[in-house]
């Protein structure tokens, strides 16, 4: 993955993304999502022909 820089990420979502959780952006097909990462799993990006078309979330704790 590249580093994006904050003064390149438009403003509406730095004011949209206010919150200390930690998030991934995906940017896929001139779209850009994002979504809380959960506190405990991994999460899966899935991509087909070149675009982003899933985001999975396997949540687990440890015993």
């Amino acid at each position: 993955m590249k580093d994006l820089r904050l003064q390149e990420i438009p403003s509406k979502i730095i004011e949209t993304l206010d919150t200390k959780e930690p998030i991934v952006l995906v940017f896929s097909d001139g779209i850009l999502k994002y979504t809380q990462l959960p506190p405990h799993g991994e999460t899966k990006i899935v991509t087909h022909d070149n675009k982003v078309t899933r985001v999975t979330f396997n949540e687990g704790e440890l015993f």
